[in-house]
Protein backbone atom coordinates (compact mmCIF):
# COMPACT_ATOMS: atom_id res chain seq x y z
CA UNK A 1 0.00 0.00 0.00
CA UNK A 2 1.48 3.37 -1.05
CA UNK A 3 1.62 6.19 1.22
CA UNK A 4 -1.00 8.27 -0.64
CA UNK A 5 -3.66 5.19 -0.15
CA UNK A 6 -2.73 4.45 3.36
CA UNK A 7 -3.78 8.15 3.67
CA UNK A 8 -6.70 8.00 2.19
CA UNK A 9 -7.40 5.06 4.19
CA UNK A 10 -6.91 6.62 7.67
CA UNK A 11 -8.81 9.15 6.75
CA UNK A 12 -11.68 7.56 6.15
CA UNK A 13 -11.43 5.34 9.32
CA UNK A 14 -10.95 8.25 11.38
CA UNK A 15 -14.52 9.60 9.59
CA UNK A 16 -16.68 6.56 10.75
CA UNK A 17 -14.74 6.65 13.90
CA UNK A 18 -15.35 10.06 14.98
CA UNK A 19 -19.53 9.54 13.28
CA UNK A 20 -19.72 6.20 15.06
CA UNK A 21 -18.83 8.34 18.19
CA UNK A 22 -21.74 11.03 17.45
CA UNK A 23 -24.03 8.05 16.67
CA UNK A 24 -23.30 6.59 20.43
CA UNK A 25 -23.39 9.30 22.12
CA UNK A 26 -26.75 10.57 20.33
CA UNK A 27 -28.70 7.54 21.32
CA UNK A 28 -30.36 7.56 24.53
CA UNK A 29 -29.43 4.99 26.90
CA UNK A 30 -31.65 2.01 27.87
CA UNK A 31 -34.72 3.73 30.10
CA UNK A 32 -33.72 2.35 33.33
CA UNK A 33 -35.61 5.24 34.95
CA UNK A 34 -37.11 3.50 37.79
CA UNK A 35 -40.08 6.01 37.58
CA UNK A 36 -41.59 5.31 34.47
CA UNK A 37 -41.30 1.66 35.03
CA UNK A 38 -44.28 -0.73 36.24
CA UNK A 39 -44.17 -1.37 39.66
CA UNK A 40 -43.52 -4.84 40.70
CA UNK A 41 -45.64 -5.28 43.53
CA UNK A 42 -48.81 -3.09 42.49
CA UNK A 43 -51.18 -3.77 45.10
CA UNK A 44 -48.49 -3.49 47.73
CA UNK A 45 -47.44 0.54 46.36
CA UNK A 46 -51.34 1.44 46.22
CA UNK A 47 -51.49 0.39 50.07
CA UNK A 48 -48.52 -0.53 51.59
CA UNK A 49 -50.11 0.21 55.49
CA UNK A 50 -52.90 -2.31 54.78
CA UNK A 51 -49.66 -5.48 55.17
CA UNK A 52 -50.98 -6.93 58.49
CA UNK A 53 -48.89 -10.58 57.85
CA UNK A 54 -45.05 -11.12 56.56
CA UNK A 55 -43.94 -14.80 56.02
CA UNK A 56 -40.12 -15.33 55.55
CA UNK A 57 -38.49 -18.19 54.34
CA UNK A 58 -35.12 -19.35 54.01
CA UNK A 59 -32.59 -22.41 54.32
CA UNK A 60 -32.60 -21.44 57.95
CA UNK A 61 -36.11 -22.05 58.56
CA UNK A 62 -39.33 -19.62 58.57
CA UNK A 63 -41.43 -17.73 60.53
CA UNK A 64 -44.14 -14.46 60.90
CA UNK A 65 -44.24 -11.58 61.58
CA UNK A 66 -47.88 -9.82 62.38
CA UNK A 67 -49.94 -7.00 63.12
CA UNK A 68 -52.19 -6.84 66.18
CA UNK A 69 -54.14 -3.79 67.26
CA UNK A 70 -51.42 -1.67 65.71
CA UNK A 71 -48.06 -3.68 67.05
CA UNK A 72 -46.11 -6.02 65.24
CA UNK A 73 -45.32 -9.32 67.02
CA UNK A 74 -44.21 -12.63 65.96
CA UNK A 75 -46.00 -15.87 67.04
CA UNK A 76 -42.82 -17.76 66.68
CA UNK A 77 -41.35 -16.01 69.79
CA UNK A 78 -44.53 -16.48 71.81
CA UNK A 79 -45.61 -13.26 70.57
CA UNK A 80 -43.17 -11.33 71.35
CA UNK A 81 -43.11 -7.98 69.89
CA UNK A 82 -40.88 -7.29 66.62
CA UNK A 83 -38.94 -3.50 65.81
CA UNK A 84 -41.27 -1.65 63.62
CA UNK A 85 -38.80 -0.37 62.22
CA UNK A 86 -37.56 -3.21 60.78
CA UNK A 87 -40.72 -4.38 59.13
CA UNK A 88 -40.80 -0.53 57.57
CA UNK A 89 -37.75 -0.70 55.77
CA UNK A 90 -38.74 -3.82 54.40
CA UNK A 91 -42.63 -2.85 53.21
CA UNK A 92 -40.78 0.01 51.80
CA UNK A 93 -37.92 -1.51 50.23
CA UNK A 94 -40.42 -3.91 48.45
CA UNK A 95 -43.40 -1.27 47.44
CA UNK A 96 -40.96 1.15 45.60
CA UNK A 97 -39.27 -1.89 43.44
CA UNK A 98 -39.98 -1.58 39.48
CA UNK A 99 -38.80 -3.68 36.65
CA UNK A 100 -36.04 -2.87 34.68
CA UNK A 101 -35.26 -6.27 32.47
CA UNK A 102 -35.76 -9.55 32.35
CA UNK A 103 -32.92 -12.28 33.07
CA UNK A 104 -31.99 -15.54 32.90
CA UNK A 105 -34.69 -18.30 33.06
CA UNK A 106 -32.00 -21.13 33.27
CA UNK A 107 -32.23 -22.62 36.67
CA UNK A 108 -28.62 -24.03 37.00
CA UNK A 109 -27.87 -20.02 36.57
CA UNK A 110 -30.28 -18.95 39.51
CA UNK A 111 -27.78 -19.56 42.49
CA UNK A 112 -25.35 -16.69 40.55
CA UNK A 113 -28.30 -14.12 40.67
CA UNK A 114 -28.84 -15.65 44.77
CA UNK A 115 -32.59 -16.48 43.44
CA UNK A 116 -32.34 -20.63 43.70
CA UNK A 117 -34.49 -22.07 45.38
CA UNK A 118 -34.60 -22.16 49.22
CA UNK A 119 -34.62 -25.16 50.49
CA UNK A 120 -31.17 -26.01 49.30
CA UNK A 121 -28.42 -26.62 51.54
CA UNK A 122 -25.92 -23.28 50.02
CA UNK A 123 -29.38 -21.16 49.58
CA UNK A 124 -28.84 -17.71 49.57
CA UNK A 125 -31.97 -16.68 48.78
CA UNK A 126 -35.35 -15.77 51.12
CA UNK A 127 -38.96 -16.01 49.81
CA UNK A 128 -41.04 -13.22 51.15
CA UNK A 129 -44.96 -13.23 51.01
CA UNK A 130 -46.96 -9.58 52.36
CA UNK A 131 -50.97 -10.16 53.36
CA UNK A 132 -53.48 -7.80 53.55
CA UNK A 133 -55.72 -8.62 56.83
CA UNK A 134 -58.55 -10.14 54.63
CA UNK A 135 -55.81 -12.87 53.46
CA UNK A 136 -54.84 -10.89 49.69
CA UNK A 137 -51.63 -11.39 48.85
CA UNK A 138 -50.19 -7.81 48.27
CA UNK A 139 -46.28 -9.02 47.42
CA UNK A 140 -44.58 -12.40 47.10
CA UNK A 141 -41.49 -12.83 45.89
CA UNK A 142 -37.82 -15.22 45.83
CA UNK A 143 -35.59 -12.42 47.19
CA UNK A 144 -32.02 -12.75 45.52
CA UNK A 145 -28.94 -10.41 45.86
CA UNK A 146 -28.20 -6.81 45.12
CA UNK A 147 -26.91 -6.06 41.25
CA UNK A 148 -23.85 -5.10 40.86
CA UNK A 149 -24.38 -2.75 37.73
CA UNK A 150 -25.55 1.06 38.51
CA UNK A 151 -28.60 1.87 37.01
CA UNK A 152 -28.27 5.35 35.45
CA UNK A 153 -24.60 5.65 37.04
CA UNK A 154 -26.62 6.31 40.80
CA UNK A 155 -29.52 3.32 41.08
CA UNK A 156 -28.37 -0.12 42.31
CA UNK A 157 -30.82 -2.57 41.55
CA UNK A 158 -31.74 -6.60 42.87
CA UNK A 159 -32.53 -9.91 41.35
CA UNK A 160 -35.69 -11.11 42.19
CA UNK A 161 -37.93 -14.57 40.99
CA UNK A 162 -41.53 -14.95 40.54
CA UNK A 163 -42.13 -18.42 43.08
CA UNK A 164 -42.66 -21.31 41.05
CA UNK A 165 -41.42 -20.21 37.76
CA UNK A 166 -38.13 -19.20 35.58
CA UNK A 167 -39.35 -15.69 35.73
CA UNK A 168 -35.95 -13.40 36.96
CA UNK A 169 -35.49 -9.70 37.00
CA UNK A 170 -33.63 -7.12 37.59
CA UNK A 171 -35.45 -4.71 39.36
CA UNK A 172 -34.70 -1.24 40.73
CA UNK A 173 -34.26 -0.71 44.59
CA UNK A 174 -32.39 -3.12 47.18
CA UNK A 175 -34.48 -5.11 49.63
CA UNK A 176 -32.44 -6.58 52.55
CA UNK A 177 -33.80 -9.68 54.01
CA UNK A 178 -32.73 -10.63 57.56
CA UNK A 179 -33.36 -14.18 57.56
CA UNK A 180 -33.17 -14.86 60.88
CA UNK A 181 -35.94 -14.34 63.48
CA UNK A 182 -34.37 -12.69 66.47
CA UNK A 183 -32.73 -10.03 64.59
CA UNK A 184 -36.40 -9.26 64.27
CA UNK A 185 -37.09 -8.65 67.68
CA UNK A 186 -37.06 -5.39 69.73
CA UNK A 187 -34.12 -5.82 70.83
CA UNK A 188 -33.39 -3.23 73.90
CA UNK A 189 -34.33 -4.09 76.86
CA UNK A 190 -33.10 -1.33 79.12
CA UNK A 191 -31.24 1.79 78.85
CA UNK A 192 -30.48 3.79 81.47
CA UNK A 193 -27.33 6.20 80.64
CA UNK A 194 -23.97 6.07 83.22
CA UNK A 195 -23.98 9.65 83.95
CA UNK A 196 -26.96 8.84 85.69
CA UNK A 197 -26.07 6.15 87.74
CA UNK A 198 -26.00 6.58 91.87
CA UNK A 199 -25.02 3.31 93.53
CA UNK A 200 -25.16 0.28 92.31
CA UNK A 201 -25.54 -3.48 93.74
CA UNK A 202 -23.97 -6.85 92.82
CA UNK A 203 -24.96 -9.52 94.85
CA UNK A 204 -25.35 -13.65 95.75
CA UNK A 205 -24.80 -16.18 97.63
CA UNK A 206 -21.35 -15.33 98.18
CA UNK A 207 -21.92 -11.74 99.32
CA UNK A 208 -22.21 -8.09 97.85
CA UNK A 209 -20.51 -5.22 96.45
CA UNK A 210 -22.05 -1.80 97.07
CA UNK A 211 -20.42 0.82 94.39
CA UNK A 212 -21.78 4.83 94.57
CA UNK A 213 -21.40 8.02 93.40
CA UNK A 214 -21.86 10.69 95.97
CA UNK A 215 -23.17 13.23 92.89
CA UNK A 216 -23.81 13.42 89.73
CA UNK A 217 -20.31 16.00 89.35
CA UNK A 218 -18.15 12.84 90.43
CA UNK A 219 -17.16 10.45 87.46
CA UNK A 220 -16.13 7.51 89.10
CA UNK A 221 -18.39 4.59 91.30
CA UNK A 222 -16.65 3.90 94.82
CA UNK A 223 -17.16 1.45 97.09
CA UNK A 224 -19.50 2.46 99.53
CA UNK A 225 -17.42 1.27 102.68
CA UNK A 226 -13.83 2.55 101.47
CA UNK A 227 -10.96 -0.08 102.43
CA UNK A 228 -7.59 2.11 102.04
CA UNK A 229 -5.82 -1.11 101.15
CA UNK A 230 -8.98 -1.89 98.21
CA UNK A 231 -7.91 -0.92 94.89
CA UNK A 232 -9.86 -1.06 92.15
CA UNK A 233 -10.14 -1.34 88.78
CA UNK A 234 -10.59 1.64 87.21
CA UNK A 235 -11.55 -0.06 83.89
CA UNK A 236 -13.79 -2.64 85.17
CA UNK A 237 -15.70 -0.79 87.56
CA UNK A 238 -16.22 1.79 84.36
CA UNK A 239 -17.95 -1.07 82.47
CA UNK A 240 -20.15 -1.69 85.59
CA UNK A 241 -21.10 1.43 85.60
CA UNK A 242 -21.71 1.41 81.52
CA UNK A 243 -23.78 -1.91 81.99
CA UNK A 244 -27.17 -0.87 81.62
CA UNK A 245 -26.52 1.59 78.83
CA UNK A 246 -27.86 -0.57 75.98
CA UNK A 247 -28.75 -4.42 76.91
CA UNK A 248 -29.86 -6.05 74.05
CA UNK A 249 -31.72 -9.69 74.19
CA UNK A 250 -29.94 -12.82 72.07
CA UNK A 251 -33.44 -15.15 72.84
CA UNK A 252 -36.53 -14.41 74.78
CA UNK A 253 -38.93 -16.68 76.20
CA UNK A 254 -41.97 -15.76 78.55
CA UNK A 255 -41.32 -15.63 82.41
CA UNK A 256 -43.61 -18.25 83.35
CA UNK A 257 -42.04 -20.77 82.10
CA UNK A 258 -38.56 -20.11 83.45
CA UNK A 259 -38.12 -21.30 87.09
CA UNK A 260 -35.49 -18.79 88.77
CA UNK A 261 -32.74 -20.36 91.46
CA UNK A 262 -33.43 -18.79 94.99
CA UNK A 263 -29.16 -18.75 94.36
CA UNK A 264 -29.69 -16.23 91.19
CA UNK A 265 -27.39 -13.27 91.26
CA UNK A 266 -29.18 -10.10 91.54
CA UNK A 267 -27.42 -6.54 89.97
CA UNK A 268 -29.22 -3.33 91.32
CA UNK A 269 -28.66 -0.32 89.83
CA UNK A 270 -30.33 3.22 91.00
CA UNK A 271 -30.06 6.65 89.20
CA UNK A 272 -30.16 9.94 90.57
CA UNK A 273 -33.19 10.71 89.75
CA UNK A 274 -35.24 7.65 91.57
CA UNK A 275 -35.18 5.19 88.57
CA UNK A 276 -34.08 1.65 90.19
CA UNK A 277 -33.85 -1.74 88.05
CA UNK A 278 -33.18 -5.00 89.47
CA UNK A 279 -31.53 -7.64 86.70
CA UNK A 280 -31.91 -11.28 88.32
CA UNK A 281 -28.98 -13.37 86.34
CA UNK A 282 -29.15 -17.38 85.90
CA UNK A 283 -26.99 -19.38 83.61
CA UNK A 284 -29.12 -21.90 82.40
CA UNK A 285 -27.56 -24.80 79.64
CA UNK A 286 -24.79 -22.42 78.66
CA UNK A 287 -27.35 -19.28 78.16
CA UNK A 288 -27.15 -16.40 80.22
CA UNK A 289 -31.05 -15.48 81.12
CA UNK A 290 -32.24 -12.23 83.34
CA UNK A 291 -35.33 -11.54 84.83
CA UNK A 292 -35.06 -7.09 84.91
CA UNK A 293 -37.81 -4.91 86.75
CA UNK A 294 -38.04 -1.50 87.92
CA UNK A 295 -39.24 0.33 90.61
CA UNK A 296 -39.23 4.14 91.96
CA UNK A 297 -37.18 5.39 94.85
CA UNK A 298 -38.22 8.35 96.40
CA UNK A 299 -35.95 10.70 97.75
CA UNK A 300 -36.37 14.14 99.36
CA UNK A 301 -34.13 16.03 96.65
CA UNK A 302 -36.64 14.71 93.98
CA UNK A 303 -39.02 17.59 92.64
CA UNK A 304 -42.43 17.00 91.44
CA UNK A 305 -41.38 16.66 87.85
CA UNK A 306 -39.11 14.67 88.55
CA UNK A 307 -40.90 11.88 90.63
CA UNK A 308 -43.59 11.83 88.10
CA UNK A 309 -41.30 11.55 84.79
CA UNK A 310 -39.51 9.02 86.74
CA UNK A 311 -42.74 6.90 87.72
CA UNK A 312 -43.46 7.12 84.13
CA UNK A 313 -40.04 5.52 83.05
CA UNK A 314 -40.29 3.03 85.48
CA UNK A 315 -44.54 1.90 84.20
CA UNK A 316 -42.41 1.83 80.47
CA UNK A 317 -40.05 -0.04 81.46
CA UNK A 318 -41.80 -2.45 83.65
CA UNK A 319 -44.64 -3.01 80.93
CA UNK A 320 -41.99 -3.85 78.37
CA UNK A 321 -39.86 -6.97 80.50
CA UNK A 322 -42.96 -7.73 83.11
CA UNK A 323 -43.58 -10.95 80.99
CA UNK A 324 -40.30 -12.26 79.48
CA UNK A 325 -37.20 -13.44 81.03
CA UNK A 326 -34.18 -12.33 78.38
CA UNK A 327 -30.92 -14.62 77.05
CA UNK A 328 -28.13 -11.45 76.85
CA UNK A 329 -24.43 -11.10 75.63
CA UNK A 330 -21.90 -13.24 77.70
CA UNK A 331 -20.14 -10.35 77.98
CA UNK A 332 -23.14 -8.08 79.56
CA UNK A 333 -23.85 -11.19 81.91
CA UNK A 334 -20.15 -11.19 83.16
CA UNK A 335 -20.24 -7.80 83.91
CA UNK A 336 -23.30 -7.83 85.83
CA UNK A 337 -22.21 -10.96 88.16
CA UNK A 338 -18.80 -9.60 89.14
CA UNK A 339 -17.51 -10.35 92.72
CA UNK A 340 -15.52 -8.46 94.50
CA UNK A 341 -12.69 -10.18 93.54
CA UNK A 342 -13.00 -9.15 90.16
CA UNK A 343 -12.56 -5.86 89.88
CA UNK A 344 -10.10 -5.14 92.32
CA UNK A 345 -6.97 -4.24 91.12
CA UNK A 346 -4.14 -6.72 90.68
CA UNK A 347 -0.71 -4.88 93.02
CA UNK A 348 2.21 -6.42 92.13
CA UNK A 349 4.26 -7.19 96.56
CA UNK A 350 7.08 -4.60 96.87
CA UNK A 351 8.68 -6.88 99.18
CA UNK A 352 8.98 -9.34 96.23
Amino acid sequence: MGPRAFLIWLLITMTMVILATFVVLDKPTANFDPISREPVFSDLRKSPDSVSKIEIKSRFGSFSIERSDGTWKTPDKFGYRVDESNVRRLVISLSDMRYIERKTSRPDRFSRLEVEDIDGDDSESAYVRMTNSQGKVLAESIIGRPSARFIDGAVSGNYIREPGSNNVWLVSGIASVQTRLVPWLHGNIVSLSAEKIKRVVLSGPDGKITLVRESPKKEELILEKTNSKTQLDGEKVGSIKRAMADINLEDVKPKKDFILSPNARVAKFLTFSGISITAKLQKSEEQNWVIFSAEYEKDKSHTKEVEDSSLKKVEEINMRVKDWVYWIPSKDFEILTYKLKDIIKETKDKSS
